[in-house]
């Protein structure tokens, strides 16, 4: 897979979370970007940059995706430059 094959899907899957509402923290973050200013894009982009760490991880470790990781790097993501 490539790079813009798999920037795609975790953009597909932010925006599936936010219009599901799941995990609810994906619309919050998004919501608080947006109203810091972000564009639309911009705020997919940095939530599709955190999914991926979670992957990442998640397939470096062996583990079991983390909700709880996932929803934390979601609230570091600065609202603003």
């Amino acid at each position: 897979m490539n790079d813009k094959t798999v920037r795609d899907v975790m953009l597909d899957t932010v925006l599936k979370q936010i219009d599901s509402n799941d995990p609810p923290e994906a619309r919050e973050t998004y919501d608080r970007l947006i109203d810091g200013g972000r564009s639309n894009s911009q705020a997919l982009h940095l939530m599709a940059a955190a999914l991926r760490e979670e992957m990442d991880r998640m397939l470096k470790e062996s583990t079991p995706f983390d909700n709880a990781r996932y929803s934390a790097l979601l609230k570091k993501i600065p609202s603003s430059d």
